[in-house]
């Protein structure tokens, strides 16, 4: 129960959310089918990815733009007290690895594919959204608001969308 900037109330629990329904819909694609991965870890990573935020909430708040960047180490030590009723050993480390590369270079598919899943949130609607919610809670003049978008934005999206690891998430 925490506000966030650029998205609101309960903007993280449909950040992942959405996350895991782009895993559902790229491991049915047949370049990623046809790779072996556990996917129970995976659902559960990308449920999860995001837990090391919590740290960052602050009175209520967070500012995801000013949050620290290691969220996802934060994560990686911490998701076990989440998840260890549901899933063996073996697997809670499994999640732990995957959480804890999901911004680095990814050794393990699951990685790789949760790493294209939370990246396809950047594209769409949702974003724009969070952008205007963003430029709204900071006061910010709309010109303004869409000339950051299609000069700094644009380039942005355009890095995301070059590191897609699958032809894919591309296309999607």
């Amino acid at each position: 129960d925490y506000y966030e900037l650029a998205g609101g109330s309960n903007y993280r629990f449909h950040h992942l959310t959405r996350t895991h329904r782009y895993v559902e819909k790229l491991v049915e694609r047949p370049e990623i089918k046809e790779k072996e991965f556990d996917l129970r870890v995976l659902e559960v990573a990308s449920l999860f990815h995001d837990i090391g935020r919590k740290e960052d909430i602050e009175d209520g708040f967070l500012d995801p733009i000013e949050a620290h960047e290691g969220h996802a180490k934060t994560g990686e030590r911490t998701v076990n007290e989440f998840i260890d009723d549901i899933l063996d050993g073996e697997r809670v480390r499994e999640v732990e690895k995957v959480i804890g590369n999901h911004h680095s270079d990814p050794e393990k598919v699951e990685t790789r594919i949760l790493q294209d899943a939370d990246t396809l949130g950047f594209f769409g609607p949702m974003n724009i959204w969070r952008m205007i919610h963003y430029a709204s809670d900071k006061e910010r003049e709309l010109e303004e608001t869409f000339d950051y978008f299609w000069g700094e934005g644009r380039r942005q999206k355009q890095e995301k969308l070059d590191s897609l690891n699958f032809e894919c998430s591309k296309r999607i």
